[in-house]
């Protein structure tokens, strides 16, 4: 069952440009690729924070511009690949205790 969040979606997708041994390519501050061996390869639940550097994009058109950018420099099987992300609300133990802090 999907709950209603206001302005955040119950479910999101996103793409990602992932190599053949699921690492996710990263960009440095000029748009060139790092090195291969500092790739993404963490949980793909941690991403959110990462689209500043990693080929990591909400819109298909973004994530294709890029890997045809960049595409003769990855490995070849590299794939624009799509994920769906679930997002359910849980009970918060911690609900009412921003008041009694401080």
């Amino acid at each position: 069952m999907t709950m209603d969040f206001g302005d955040i979606d119950g479910r999101f997708a996103f793409f990602a440009v992932v190599t053949p041994d699921g690492k996710i390519p990263t960009v440095d501050d000029e748009a060139k690729l790092n090195d291969a061996t500092v790739w993404y390869t963490g949980p793909i639940g941690t991403l959110a924070h990462l689209s500043d550097y990693a080929l990591v994009f909400t819109d298909w058109d973004d994530a294709n511009a890029d890997y045809q950018e960049y595409r003769e420099k990855l490995p070849h099987g590299t794939k624009i690949r799509a994920f769906a992300v679930a997002v359910d609300e849980v009970e918060n133990v911690y609900d009412g205790m921003e008041e009694r802090v401080g």
